[in-house]
């Protein structure tokens, strides 16, 4: 495996930084959808993950410094860049299907199919796991489980508790589930490069995924691609016929086209965006990403606020609970209400803006400071 000695690593980094707007705007009308998520997270703590954990471990086998350590070393490397807070256990599956997917709402798990393995270059195979990596930081796997539940159970488990309006739901709701779902994509490309930054390695993975040759990988000419995608793009004008043509090619995909993902990863390879993280300067895009005034628009008595980790909602430092989902703040992000930035609950001063903070409520609530990435 073959990642740069000289690697960045981007300590702190947060998926605001480099989470692409369309993933952005179509997670908002996910997340105004109250009760759905809660039944799949619930679904998933009780059956989904257990089974999925059992059979992964019993299956396949786990990449460790015992197992495939090459391939582990670079493994922890790019999760290291990335800045994630937890190594999800990475598993090998011997398959014909060219695949890799990464599961999971409290353990995280990434698999690779060795189909996916033999198909790409050592580099290319890195970035496809960098990008499996990047639903995990870009706090995907929520809706990613909600996709696999509605598609396998369809409007079963919405039945019953919504008995009798379930399947109009379900239609409607699968269509919104696709459509973030492959607008997810683009930020996980994104943190495929970032985590090997080597932009041919996730352009060629993704140029082999739409047509391959076998023996003539070196064949592969990214520029060809390019202008492929730039092809494409001119077949999307302005004719509400060909719009209407693309919408229902694109309308059952879970993925977007992968000539076009290549075109823009390599576009954002050279965007002032992608130079600036590598630059170091992805904690003030982070803050730029945010809502204006979001901690001020939850009405915040104070200049801290918590986060909760995982519904994205922010509320005062002194919530024990998210007033959204439920969920318990203790082991929510602490921001500064002024600037946004990531602090600890013992500071008393944000050292980027200067603001004066409330002592966060680590007394009331017995809050122990948790790494935590945003």
């Amino acid at each position: 495996m073959a990642l740069a000695a000289d690697l960045k690593r981007f300590p702190g980094l947060s998926f605001r930084a480099f989470q692409h707007p369309l993933d952005r705007e179509a997670r908002k009308a996910l997340e105004a959808i109250p009760i759905v998520p809660t039944l799949v997270r619930k679904w998933s703590e009780l059956v989904t993950e257990r089974t999925l954990h059992m059979s992964h471990v019993g299956n396949n086998l786990r990449v460790s410094a015992d197992q495939y350590p090459s391939l582990y070393r670079q493994y922890v490397r790019m999760a290291q860049a990335l800045d994630m807070p937890k190594l999800p256990a990475l598993y090998i599956e011997t398959s014909h299907v060219i695949n890799a997917y990464a599961m999971g709402m409290e353990n995280y798990f990434i698999v690779v199919n060795t189909a996916l393995m033999d198909l790409l270059t050592e580099d290319e195979v890195l970035a496809i796991i960098g990008h499996e990596l990047g639903h995990i930081k870009c706090e995907h796997m929520l809706y990613k489980n909600m996709v696999v539940l509605m598609f396998k159970y369809g409007a079963s488990i919405l039945d019953a508790f919504l008995p009798g309006i379930a399947q109009v739901m379900t239609v409607g709701f699968k269509l919104a589930l696709l459509e973030w779902n492959r607008k997810a994509e683009f930020s996980c490309d994104r943190a495929g490069l970032l985590a090997t930054q080597k932009p041919e390695a996730i352009a060629g993975a993704l140029s082999k995924l739409a047509g391959y040759v076998p023996g003539a990988a070196e064949e592969v000419n990214l520029d060809a691609v390019y202008q492929q995608a730039e092809d494409f793009d001119e077949l999307d004008d302005d004719s509400l016929f060909n719009k209407i043509i693309k919408l229902n090619m694109l309308l059952e995909r879970t993925h977007p086209f992968p000539v076009v993902r290549v075109k823009t990863i390599l576009d954002w390879a050279e965007s002032d965006q992608y130079k600036a993280i590598l630059d170091g300067k992805y904690r003030e895009l982070a803050q730029g990403m945010l809502p204006p005034d979001e901690a001020n628009q939850r009405g915040l008595p104070t200049p801290t606020g918590r986060v909760c980790p995982r519904c994205r909602s922010v509320w005062p430092a002194n919530m024990a609970f998210c007033g959204k989902c439920g969920t318990n703040l203790n082991a929510a992000i602490i921001i500064c209400g002024g600037c946004g930035l990531q602090v600890t609950p013992t500071q008393a001063q944000c050292p980027r803006c200067g603001r004066v903070l409330r002592p966060a409520a680590e007394a009331d609530f017995g809050f122990s400071p948790e790494r935590s990435a945003p």
